[in-house]
């Protein structure tokens, strides 16, 4: 009988399980984009792999050189799941670090530090969008009677200031996986309407004006 070739393994961070978990390759796919009589090329590699805990599925994009037996990759690209807001390419520093900071929080395990700089974040949006002065709950009451965030956003925000409060003074209250990831989920989609989708909508009008 025949040896079966062993699947591709290797380790990935996994959302669902919130942490490094091995990884298997269920399928692959070449797209060769330049060779030389097989010697020499390059091209594409698409991997569909699976967590071995709890199944999630990772899709990844490998662009890669060969010269006969040598072969190396120049870069990979996890396309699913997507863990970082495009959005942040459009922030400014002041908004990027805490982001990072959270994420990094987050994959840590570390639940309170993660809400902690969630929000921060909150705290330098503000700052970013002219409100230098009060407590963050004047603040965001500010940005919100000034037109910078309506009525749900406002509350998004509000609920992200008091989570992070509980893992900033709390002693009772504990703040869980879920939270944690509900207040990133917040954030991302905060990040998400002031620095991409309002500026987008802006470029629409002046499209449609001209």
């Amino acid at each position: 009988m025949e040896n079966e070739t062993m699947p591709e393994r290797g380790t990935k961070f996994c959302p669902r399980c919130n942490s490094i978990v091995e990884t298997e390759v269920i399928f692959d796919y070449h797209i060769e984009e330049h060779c030389n009589e097989d010697i020499q090329g390059g091209g594409v590699q698409v991997k569909l792999s699976k967590c071995l805990r709890c199944k999630e599925p990772f899709l990844t994009e490998v662009d890669y050189n060969y010269i006969e037996d040598n072969y190396w990759e120049n870069s990979s690209i996890q396309l699913y799941p997507n863990t970082e807001n495009e959005a942040i390419k459009n922030c400014p520093k002041i908004v990027i670090n805490p982001y990072q900071e959270a994420l990094k929080c987050y994959k840590a395990q570390a639940y309170d530090a993660c809400v902690i700089m969630c929000r921060k974040g909150i705290e330098v949006i503000c700052i970013d969008k002219g409100e230098h002065k009060g407590s963050l709950v004047t603040k965001l009451k500010n940005m919100r009677e000034n037109g910078i965030l309506e009525g749900t956003l406002f509350n998004w925000t509000d609920e992200l200031r008091l989570i992070g409060n509980d893992g900033a003074h709390s002693h009772e209250q504990i703040v869980t996986q879920r939270d944690a990831n509900d207040s990133l989920d917040f954030f991302d989609a905060l990040i998400t309407y002031l620095y991409h989708l309002v500026d987008k909508y802006n470029k629409l009008k002046n499209r449609r004006i001209n």
